[in-house]
């Protein structure tokens, strides 16, 4: 069985800046964006490594999604939204 990533002494995730980063690029498009052109997108240069670890982040967050075509930011932050969300029957 192969280690992950995490688990390698000395492997250093994305910083919070990175995360930043990532959040404000994925947030600005409509459409998914494939890792090359988010990291063509950012305003300093992340290795592919790390920039993958934060695609990892958020999705473990549910934040984005991933697919065929690339990465996409999927939270919805209307609060209308939300609000009937809660009003759904729990199961």
């Amino acid at each position: 069985m192969r280690a992950s990533r995490h688990a390698q002494p000395g492997h250093k995730g994305p910083t919070l800046a990175t995360l930043h980063m990532v959040e404000a690029v994925l947030r600005k498009q409509e459409r998914p964006l494939s890792l090359n052109r988010v990291k063509e997108l950012l305003p300093r240069k992340v290795m592919h490594p790390i920039l993958r670890d934060a695609i990892e982040h958020y999705k473990r967050l549910g934040c984005v999604a991933e697919g065929s075509k690339g990465v996409m930011w999927v939270l919805n932050e209307d609060l209308g939204f939300w609000k009937r969300i809660a009003r759904w029957e729990r199961r």
